[in-house]
């Protein structure tokens, strides 16, 4: 399984970094980000670049930060001319877990997008709500 990041600014790299640090060092992963100076063609090329240097197959998933955003509109320009699969709204706990998934050799990417979209709402917690409720226990 492979996967390419694509944000606004540096997030993908960061999260990338981050997640390496909690992890280790990772192969098969990209990162590129979208700066004020940038235009999306550009930015689409080199998402374009990295799919075809992945073999461009239906084992690449792209994560996106922001829905509708311009780094999403590059990946979503794309899956037209190859059978990539697209979650958007990345953050860590959800780039962590794509990497533990990704150990397995038998899950697909179809299997993998399935895990962290319904894993996807615990990974944002009201930590007031929560620690009000497991307080007064």
């Amino acid at each position: 399984m492979k996967y390419i990041f694509v944000s606004h600014g540096d997030l993908a790299k960061s999260i990338l970094g981050s997640a390496q640090m909690i992890v280790g060092e990772q192969t098969n992963v990209k990162a590129f980000g979208l700066y004020p100076n940038d235009d999306i063609g550009s930015l689409k090329d080199q998402v374009k670049a990295a799919i075809e240097e992945f073999g461009g197959g239906n084992d690449i998933i792209c994560f996106t930060d922001l829905f509708s955003g311009s780094p999403f509109n590059a990946v979503v320009a794309l899956m037209g001319d190859y059978p990539i699969r697209h979650i958007t709204g990345m953050n860590l706990p959800m780039v962590l877990e794509a990497f533990m998934s990704r150990m397995n050799e038998e899950n697909s990417a179809e299997t993998i997008c399935e895990k962290l979209l319904n894993e996807a709402p615990a990974t944002v917690i009201d930590v007031n709500h929560y620690l009000a409720v497991n307080l007064e226990d």
